[in-house]
């Protein structure tokens, strides 16, 4: 946080006391917001974007604590409209905050790094600033006057998967205005992070996900052949009659899901009819039905990181079972068929 506050003051030389609050408090309790009425903060939106002054800096700005700031000025409509930028917000003001005593020590540290002289106040300046604060009960401030005068601020504060996923977002919406349906596969080695995108995309979007883990091959399909053949550790065959069917088509359907715990396909998976479909998984992209694909992602992030996550997620024998068999078999399906070369690729090294 000590950086972060010395990278906006050098940003914004004429920041105020007030400011610098406003900042830790966004980053501690990010949007500060409970959203009751999605179609009044759209109005809001509209409105401040239309009159906000256009400006050709960065997009983004990270203010700490899993927050950034989306700047309305920098922002172009035809990359992403303001309709999902209010839904990303929405997104944002649901999401896990910090708490009082976070604020409370990003106030220490102000108040540190003021004794230090590393911030251009004086100390009786910010006891006073201090004491009125925690005096009104620690509040969201707005900008300082001299702020607002000099850097016209308009922007909407995000989480910050909003900032790392915005390539997909402004792909997905772009490709979902030329059709009333569209098929989008997430596609990756395996700790790359395909699920947590798709449930972040089902939030944003109205969508439906189907997972290719539900697809584990049946017991009598787990031969050597089938082992051997790229894109082969799928059960394809109940993917092709379950699923392919209804890519294209706006409507609900179903696909029964198989239950490792049981070694036997279980209950069924119902899905709503959405103008959003995603396949979300390895072997996503296979090429059996990879024609009615519209739009394709490739994850990636380095080995180690992939593992690291996997033993996180799943615990060192699982760890050993991806290592020796499933992800040198999803290797040969990246391989054979191309899949990140024909994707645009997404590297999550840094999201998580």
């Amino acid at each position: 946080m000590r950086q972060l506050f010395l990278d906006h003051l050098a940003r914004y030389p004429k920041m105020q006391l007030t400011d610098l609050v406003k900042l830790l408090y966004q980053s501690v309790f990010g949007c500060g917001h409970f959203v009751s009425d999605p179609q009044k903060t759209l109005l809001r939106l509209q409105q401040e974007y239309s009159v906000c002054p256009r400006e050709d800096g960065a997009l983004f700005e990270e203010i700490g604590g899993g927050f950034c700031r989306l700047h309305l000025g920098a922002l172009k409509k035809e990359e992403c409209s303001l309709e999902t930028v209010n839904r990303l917000f929405i997104h944002s003001a649901a999401a896990k905050t910090g708490g009082k005593e976070d604020l409370i020590a990003g106030l220490d540290l102000l108040e540190e790094m003021i004794a230090a002289g590393e911030l251009p106040f004086s100390q009786e300046e910010w006891k006073g600033h201090r004491s009125e604060y925690e005096a009104a009960g620690y509040p969201a401030v707005s900008h300082s006057e001299s702020y607002r005068e000099a850097y016209h601020p308009a922007y909407r504060v995000l989480t910050d998967d909003c900032r790392k996923y915005w390539t997909a977002l402004c792909l997905i919406e772009a490709q979902m205005k030329k059709q009333p349906r569209t098929v989008l596969a997430i596609d990756g080695g395996s700790g790359t992070g395909k699920s947590h995108l798709a449930a972040f995309l089902e939030q944003i979007f109205p969508a439906a996900v189907v997972h290719m883990d539900d697809f584990f091959l049946q017991p009598f399909q787990r031969t050597a052949e089938r082992f051997s053949e790229p894109g082969g550790n799928l059960d394809y065959e109940r993917f092709c009659q379950q699923v392919v069917p209804y890519l294209k088509k706006d409507e609900a359907f179903s696909y029964e899901v198989f239950d490792c715990s049981c070694g036997k396909i279980g209950e069924s998976r119902p899905l709503p009819a959405a103008p959003l479909l995603i396949l979300e998984g390895v072997y996503s992209q296979h090429p059996l039905w990879q024609d009615q694909i519209d739009l394709r992602l490739f994850l990636t992030a380095s080995r180690q990181t992939r593992l690291d996550r996997i033993l996180a997620r799943n615990g060192e024998w699982m760890l050993r079972r991806f290592e020796t068999e499933w992800i040198p078999r999803e290797d040969l399906y990246f391989d054979t068929f191309g899949v990140e070369q024909q994707s645009v690729v997404i590297d999550t090294e840094t999201f998580f």
